[in-house]
């Protein structure tokens, strides 16, 4: 198999399934009525609530659900399990469970006058489910500040090259997002401006590489390096503490300031990236020297349900649901919209999941080289990290296909196009959890809310508190993404909307997830590790709980027995 076959199956499918599935979805429940005012307009208020140009929340949405789980998910299933359940499971998943998921969770919210997943689900099932729901998705949204602060923090430490551009796009967002709301100039205008100051700040980073406490050690030609002052700290602790601040910043900021431009800036080289993957894939016709299907024997992580949690967001995540119902559902200027964003956006991520996919399966050598040709191995680099391994294969595979580009360049776009990935969802998740505090106690003063999270979150990266619960973090994403589904067919019973369309997807969600999370429970007991034991019990019961909360609905609806535990 080659990955020309292989990007052109994923293509036509993809856009098949939006065309089609995506078409019946907004038929049969979505039903845009443009003529509805939107949240947007309805309760305007300059910060949060502001209606945005279809394209420019296309790209905010894309660029805050694509972090780097599209990428490193496929990675690590295609290293387990072989290239194939991968690749289907990141198309068939996307379209008939990720994409239906994001879509609901936005028009539903959209439809309760912006109101996040959890309040749908005070409205849905019952209160105590909202108060259940929002304390796991604040500690999880801490914690993925925290997380992708560290991950940020390491990138910049290692490639010091992205530092400039990474920040530099906030000053040229500001920028745009003025020429746009305050002089009216056109948007494609201004992403036209916008667009090359990106690609020179992507220059100017190569040759002006930043440093924090160390001087820069050459690996290439630049002009001069910068080295900033430690004040005392590690150039990790440095770099971590700065991008907490910048992510406090940017949750209390107004989305036209900052967050609408910068996503939709962002895009544009997110997109670009993405269409170098897609063209170099299908220009290079390289075949694909990872085995098709492996590690079927495993027994401490078997096909299902583990593949199902690794690859999260390429396939579906409920992270995407707090997106969907955090932010775009406020940005949304009409209804008919929601399909290319919601659907849309959705698909994209499925894309360049795949793109990701074959980058290491078919850039890289499977084990071992043959003597005598150049390239890397696969799994030297996945030693190292998966985002090495990502670059180095999308370079690869970039360089194959449009060899004018060359392997180098190829490669150092690749990793910016991920660091702006996981950037752009460090301030997105740091708003969200500023919504959801304030939803779940009241306090509305926004500095207040959004430092709560903030703190958390730097307690999480400094402590290295995060590596201890992280290895259930995939559990917890999932369960986020089955709970969503519930909630939504929930909704769909009270609207009286058709339901298999949510219901069975929450079905298989649910499974996974309480299956993987009984099966960690024991695992990790078993090995000693009794606070990750702990913490995937506590998911267990979380969702048991929720569970009970919405048979109530279900058996009235569906007509089930009401018996023991969920009487």
């Amino acid at each position: 198999m080659n990955t020309t076959l292989l990007i052109l199956f994923g293509l036509i499918a993809l856009f098949l399934g939006y065309k089609f599935y995506g078409g019946l979805i907004e038929r049969k429940i979505a039903e845009p009525d443009d003529n509805r005012p939107t949240p947007a307009h309805e309760k305007f208020d300059g910060l949060d609530y502001v209606p945005a140009n279809k394209w420019v929340l296309l790209g905010h949405h894309f660029a805050s659900i694509a972090g780097a789980g599209p990428i490193i998910g496929p990675i690590l299933a295609a290293s387990l399990y072989g290239w194939l359940p991968a690749f289907l499971w990141i198309v068939f998943g996307g379209i008939f469970m990720g994409a239906v998921h994001d879509y609901l969770a936005l028009v539903s919210s959209v439809r309760e006058r912006g109101a996040s997943i959890v309040k749908i689900a005070e409205k849905s099932i019952s209160p105590l489910a909202k108060n259940l729901f929002s304390v796991f998705l604040f500690i999880a949204l801490s914690l993925v500040v925290g997380v992708f602060a560290v991950v940020t923090a390491k990138t910049f430490i290692k490639q010091p090259e992205l530092v400039l551009p990474s920040f530099g796009l906030i000053l040229v967002a500001i920028f745009v997002g003025t020429l746009i709301y305050r002089f009216g100039v056109n948007v494609w205008l201004a992403a036209f401006i916008g667009f090359f100051s990106l690609l020179a700040l992507l220059w100017l980073g190569y040759k002006i590489p930043i440093t924090i406490g160390v001087p820069y050690t050459p690996n290439h030609d630049y002009w001069v390096s910068i080295t900033l002052p430690s004040l005392g700290l590690s150039p990790f602790a440095a770099w971590t503490l700065l991008l907490l601040a910048y992510a406090f910043i940017a949750s209390v900021t107004p989305v036209w300031v900052l967050l609408q431009p910068r996503d939709f800036l962002a895009t544009f080289q997110l997109i670009f990236g993405l269409l170098l993957g897609v063209f170099g894939a299908l220009l290079a016709g390289a075949t694909l020297k990872a085995p098709a299907l492996a590690g079927l024997h495993l027994t401490d992580k078997p096909l299902w349900p583990f593949m199902f949690v690794i690859i999260a967001c390429g396939a579906i995540s409920g992270f995407h649901s707090l997106v969907a119902s955090g932010t775009t559902s406020k940005q949304l200027d009409k209804e008919s919209d929601a399909k290319l964003v919601g659907f849309g956006g959705m698909l994209l991520e499925s894309l360049l999941a795949l793109v990701a996919l074959l980058s290491v399966t078919a850039g890289l050598y499977w084990l071992s080289k043959p003597q005598g040709v150049e390239g890397f191995v696969f799994q030297d680099l996945l030693k190292q990290s998966p985002i090495l391994a990502f670059g180095y294969g999308y370079g690869e595979l970039v360089a194959q296909g449009l060899p004018f580009i060359g392997f180098a360049v190829a490669s150092f776009f690749g990793m910016m196009m991920l660091n702006a990935f996981v950037m752009t969802t460090l301030d997105s998740a740091s708003r969200i959890n500023r919504l959801i505090f304030t939803d779940l106690t009241g306090i509305r003063n926004k500095y207040i809310a959004s430092l709560a999270g903030i703190l958390i979150g730097t307690f999480f990266a400094l402590t290295n508190a995060w590596t201890i619960i992280w290895p259930v973090f995939g559990s917890a994403n999932q369960l986020i993404a089955a709970l969503t589904l519930i909630v939504l067919t929930a909704y769909l019973i009270g609207i009286r909307k058709p339901t298999k369309y949510t219901a069975i997807p929450a079905v298989f969600m649910t499974l996974t997830t309480v299956s993987i999370l009984i099966f960690q429970t024991v695992k990790f007991a078993l090995d000693g590790k009794y606070t990750l034991s702990g913490v995937a019990f506590v998911l267990l019961l979380l969702a048991l709980l929720i569970l009970r909360e919405s048979y109530r609905v279900f058996s009235r609806y569906y007509r089930l027995p009401s018996f023991g535990l969920f009487r």
